[in-house]
């Protein structure tokens, strides 16, 4: 059973008007209740991220539906301080993640040099300096024993959020990655399919990200009953990830005994 995901790439952009959110907003607003199902105990899972990390430890991530609306936010030139927010300079990473259970108690985690500041009260911001991405959201302390936690949001759309606590890896949850490829070979695949967005510059913007939207998402309903259908879009990104022709693996940090490269 999908969860709902609560805000559509066009409400979240408002939201950025109001404040600095990270588009790793599986974290954020408005605060989602948990579906009555949780996810299995064998997930598919993506991130993106920069190429300097791997792994999901101490990250938040998605299935493709709980992604989806979101991923339009990180059509972006790159930003310091917004350092997941670019689908052309970053990676994603496909990954299958093998659960002993499920808690509800969301973990909501930044990568270093996040500035989370919103209208909103919530308040994460990440250190440039830190070596790990930086958590919060549990009530309790996270141990090994801290089971992986999940998240959905109220309105339509679907999909399932997740975050990993470090301590717990190989106690209560294992990741086997599965792919490592270009943000871009997505992006730019979506915006060959919407007949190339030859209004927009070279770059994957928010300008391309409309224009993808447009010509491959169609949405029914309103606001706040919107309903998008990304079957397209899925169609493209699953041929990205299954086919290492279409869009080739990419090399994994250099210090393969860290999940940052220092």
């Amino acid at each position: 059973m999908k969860c709902a995901l609560a805000l559509t790439a066009m409400a979240l952009q408002t939201a950025l008007t109001m404040g600095n959110i990270v588009p790793d907003d599986r974290m954020s607003w408005p605060p989602s209740p948990s579906p009555s199902k949780p996810p299995g105990l064998t997930v598919t899972t993506y991130h993106l991220f920069q190429r300097k990390f791997t792994g999901l430890a101490n990250k938040d991530a998605g299935d493709f539906t709980g992604d989806a609306s979101f991923i339009f936010l990180t059509f972006n030139p790159f930003e310091e301080q917004n350092p997941e927010a670019s689908i052309q300079e970053n990676i994603i990473e496909m990954s299958t993640v093998t659960v002993k259970g499920w808690t509800t108690e969301y973990m909501e985690c930044n990568a270093p040099g996040a500035v989370y500041n919103t209208s909103y009260g919530k308040h994460l911001n990440c250190p440039k300096t830190s070596k790990d991405y930086c958590c919060t959201g549990n009530h309790s302390v996270v141990t090994a024993d801290t089971l992986p936690s999940y998240r959905c949001n109220s309105m339509t759309g679907g999909g399932y959020w997740y975050a990993f606590p470090k301590e717990s890896e190989g106690n209560k949850w294992t990741e086997k990655l599965e792919r490592r490829i270009d943000g871009a070979c997505i992006g730019n695949a979506w915006r060959k399919e919407a007949g190339g967005c030859s209004e927009c510059g070279a770059d994957l913007d928010q300008c391309v990200a409309k224009c993808i939207q447009t010509a491959l998402v169609p949405t029914s309903g309103r606001w706040p009953h919107y309903h998008q259908d990304f079957t397209k879009l899925q169609a493209i990104w699953d041929n990205a990830f299954a086919n290492t022709t279409f869009c080739p693996d990419q090399p994994l940090p250099s210090d393969t005994g860290s999940s940052i490269i220092v």
